[in-house]
């Protein structure tokens, strides 16, 4: 439960950064995600656009979704990032995006979301789990920053969610990858309550992974909660599919 006094020294920190010409923390809760996929559905995000800074949450989803769009089409508007460019980040960085990604060397935020230099502020681990480490870099990002929104990325064919399920199953020990599979394990146990196994248990388990982790985020940051409360900031969900290069968004 978020306290008032949480939430008067969000408001308050947010007008500073504001009138002190820093990029603002926007956020809105992850309860709207369902309307955010609704509108990927209806063809709204393919709206055209610029790639200006996001004014909400809204904008932030819509920015990335066109990226993959562009990724996905070979179309890709920033294949390399200009010395001014990385001249201009030198001092001060304003990404509009978080995201909390899968460590695997296929799954490169930046390039499978077209962005450039700065416009990401990018957290990986295998199993793109949410431990304490994550949590804290993603709270400075909401905080600090004032990214629009979080986005949880898992990934088909995870090497680290199908380790799990071989420890679940007992067919391998988790040693050193414990910190792991530990965190992912009750993904799996809800797959395969489901009745699902082989291909479509790990697929089912990569997505309950995102699922619980888009949850746990939230709930195990302070920051992070005090800053959605304001409805300025989005945690949501996705899954970025090796064979099309497809970002698909989870309800």
């Amino acid at each position: 439960m978020v306290r008032s006094d949480d939430v008067d020294h969000a408001i308050a920190r947010r007008e500073f950064l504001r009138r002190a010409g820093t990029a603002g923390l926007v956020v809105a809760g992850a309860s709207t995600l369902a309307g955010w996929t609704g509108l990927a559905r209806a063809g709204v995000l393919d709206a055209p656009s610029g790639d200006d800074t996001p004014a909400d949450p809204d904008a932030a989803l819509a920015r990335l979704m066109r990226g993959n769009r562009r990724f996905v089409r070979g179309k890709p508007k920033h294949p390399v990032d200009s010395d001014e460019r990385r001249q201009a980040s030198v001092g001060k960085q304003a990404p509009f995006a978080a995201v909390l990604a899968c460590a695997d060397s296929r799954v490169p935020p930046e390039i499978i979301f077209d962005q450039g230099l700065g416009d990401l502020f990018v957290v990986r681990v295998a199993g793109n789990i949410a431990g304490p480490d994550e949590l804290a870099s993603l709270a400075y990002a909401a905080e600090h920053i004032g990214v629009d929104v979080i986005l949880v990325l898992g990934h088909d064919g995870c090497g680290a969610v199908e380790t799990t399920i071989e420890v679940v199953e007992g067919r391998a020990d988790p040693g050193e990858y414990a910190i792991l599979t530990d965190a992912i394990a009750p993904a799996v146990r809800t797959a395969q309550s489901s009745g699902a196994t082989g291909t479509e248990l790990l697929q089912a388990s990569v997505e309950q992974n995102v699922r619980i982790v888009t949850a746990q985020v939230p709930e195990q940051s302070h920051g992070i909660d005090a800053e959605i409360a304001r409805r300025e900031l989005a945690v949501v969900g996705g899954v970025y599919h090796l064979t099309t290069g497809k970002v698909t968004l989870l309800d």
